[in-house]
């Protein structure tokens, strides 16, 4: 079972997959290059991860927290390796296995709009209010559902496999096992029935190369249309959650929201001893308490892993890894503390507001220059301007997924300067 989840095939590519031993530098390894390579990627790095528009260098953008999502990763995979070393070792080395879970660890987030979940907000409540009105009767219920509940989560994927190197099927022709690593909800947007997932993994538009991914991989979609996780999604999600929740908790700190005493106390609680002497300096404690809580998580979800192995591979397993482990509620604690104090603070609260009026008016402006049959100047002008391209070919839902891709992959900075430019409103 284990090998075709590590199936190597190049999803959208008609080229048989090679022999994993065969090459010195393996397609997995070339999967993390591509992706670090990519200008998705690097686009993260003026994208928010906890405070938009930091004051301060030391916070954490998503390419850093991209990055160190990768590293925890690569650990985790590098735990589970040593249990299945002796079922898997003659088709895939280590370095493969964790190559795998470092690259979809890198590009979990690469499909986040401007303002992160802000911003998914944003353009959900713009489709909702939009999709209302006259002129959109042609739209499926799926089609609908991609848009007013558009998910960073299936962006992700269609960066990955259709805009960037657009030229050709497949996009960057990520491999099966990378791919489905990446994919935390292994549905579409609408489910006739009760899913098992809170949310989706892919737009309808790019429903044929998700099932390609998930066949290549091993996976038969249920009467719903939904595929068994991928064992080493879980591992994805696992890094991002012990990131999430830890490094918020420390940049929260660092940046004045979190009070230092309350964020040593849930550290401890964490693991006790991880902060060290009380005569140590604050910075000291807190970057140590972090590290060594990264590693007590990383251990009790790799242990998560091996206990319930069997219901893994088979698809049946339910809800992150993280919830299992013995640290779960302490685990929670650290995500409300951030919640209250960094992601409802008035000063980000404040910026939000901001890209929220500024992803929703230049989604506007697009989706007008996108949809006339008689474009103005102005409407030329835009397409020329953000690269929209329009032709006739294309559908009312692709049309309107096109002006929702030029959104996603902006910059948080060059979406309100482009929004301030465009709509002559004074600077943000």
């Amino acid at each position: 079972m284990w090998h075709q989840f590590l199936s190597n095939k190049r999803i959208g590519s008609s080229r048989p997959a090679t022999d994993a031993r065969d090459a010195s530098r393996s397609e997995f390894h070339k999967d993390y290059d591509r992706i670090i390579f990519s200008s998705a990627f690097r686009r993260l790095s003026d994208k928010t991860q906890v405070v938009p528009f930091p004051k301060s260098d030391y916070t954490r953008q998503r390419l850093t927290h991209s990055l160190e999502v990768s590293c925890v990763g690569r650990s985790l995979a590098t735990n589970v390796y040593e249990m299945v070393r002796s079922e898997i070792s003659e088709f895939v080395s280590q370095g493969d296995f964790e190559a795998i879970v470092a690259a979809a660890c890198l590009a979990h987030d690469i499909g986040n709009p401007p303002f992160g979940h802000f911003g998914e907000k944003a353009i959900q409540d713009w489709a909702q209010e939009a999709l209302r009105e006259a002129g959109f009767d042609s739209l499926s219920d799926v089609e609908r559902s991609d848009l007013t509940l558009f998910e960073g989560n299936a962006q992700s994927f269609r960066v990955l496999t259709r805009l960037q190197m657009s030229n050709r099927r497949g996009g960057m022709r990520l491999t099966a096992a990378t791919l489905g690593a990446l994919v935390k909800y292994p549905r579409a947007s609408h489910v006739e029935g009760t899913s098992c997932y809170r949310k989706h993994g892919c737009f309808h538009d790019d429903s044929e190369l998700f099932a390609e991914v998930f066949e290549s991989a091993g996976r038969s979609a249920d009467q719903l249309g939904q595929f068994g996780r991928h064992p080493l999604a879980l591992l994805s999600e696992a890094a991002d959650d012990i990131c999430y929740a830890i490094i918020d908790l420390e940049d929260g700190c660092k940046a004045g929201l979190i009070p230092e005493p309350d964020a040593m106390e849930i550290l401890e609680n964490l693991k006790a001893g991880s902060t060290g002497s009380a005569q140590m300096p604050g910075a000291d404690r807190l970057s140590m308490g972090r590290a060594m809580v990264i590693n007590e998580l990383v251990n009790q979800c790799a242990d998560v892993f091996q206990s319930h192995m069997t219901n893994i591979l088979d698809g049946g397993f339910t809800g992150p890894l993280i919830n299992r482990t013995p640290a779960a509620t302490h685990y929670k604690t650290a995500k409300k503390i951030s919640l209250q104090h960094v992601f409802n603070s008035e000063r980000v609260l404040e910026l939000e507001a901001a890209g929220y009026q500024a992803i929703q008016g230049l989604i506007k402006i697009l989706v007008t220059a996108a949809l006339t049959d008689s474009p103005s100047g102005f409407d030329l002008h835009i397409r020329k301007l953000t690269k929209l391209r329009i032709d006739g070919d294309q559908s009312i839902y692709q049309k309107l997924l096109a002006c929702t891709d030029k959104v996603s992959g902006m910059t948080d900075r060059y979406c309100v300067e482009l929004f301030r430019k465009l709509s002559g409103h004074a600077q943000i």
